[in-house]
């Protein structure tokens, strides 16, 4: 009875193990799906926040490639708590000595309060080229970027990490057309 339960406790060990070594955090959807005419691929799961409560900040890359022409259309999403709305619209970062300015579309809000507060969460999406998901890629240290606003002066910086993007680009080029 002993050594049948040390053999299952190390099996289920086992498995526990390979299956977490194998997790890379990048997720594929549609890729046999015949009524889908695109793929879809996220980062979403690479690196969790903490308890799934993003503080101030999290992020994520998306891909969706065109499974009649290959084209890859890349996005960066965002979601942003903070302490009042702030109207933020763009995600400004260096892209190769060069300023580079994302337009930020919100696609969700709300706003939580208890007797400490109010807490404003908001999800939004800046569309973003595949040659500068590669130069982060490439970066040898995380890249800044900041969320805000030509019109005011608050913004939120938040790190995007290069091995993100370059799981998320070797993923994509695995889907080559």
């Amino acid at each position: 009875m002993e050594r049948a339960l040390r053999v299952t406790l190390a099996t289920l060990a086992t498995v526990f193990v390979a299956g977490c070594a194998n997790v890379s955090g990048i997720t594929t959807k549609g890729e046999t799906d015949e009524l889908n005419d695109h793929i879809e691929v996220s980062s979403e799961l690479f690196a969790e926040p903490f308890m799934g409560y993003p503080a101030p900040t999290d992020y994520y890359f998306e891909a969706k490639i065109s499974k009649q022409t290959g084209l890859k259309f890349y996005e960066l999403h965002l979601a942003v708590n903070k302490d009042s709305w702030k109207r933020w619209d763009q995600v400004r970062f260096d892209f190769d000595g060069e300023p580079a300015a994302l337009p930020l579309i919100w696609q969700r809000s709300d706003m939580t309060c208890t007797d400490y507060g109010c807490t404003y969460s908001e999800l939004g999406v800046a569309g973003i080229d595949e040659a500068m998901v590669e130069y982060i890629a490439a970066q040898p240290e995380p890249v800044t970027m900041v969320i805000g606003s030509a019109r005011v002066e608050d913004s939120l910086a938040f790190t995007v990490y290069p091995q993100e993007a370059e799981a998320l680009l070797e993923e994509t080029r695995q889907l080559q057309m």
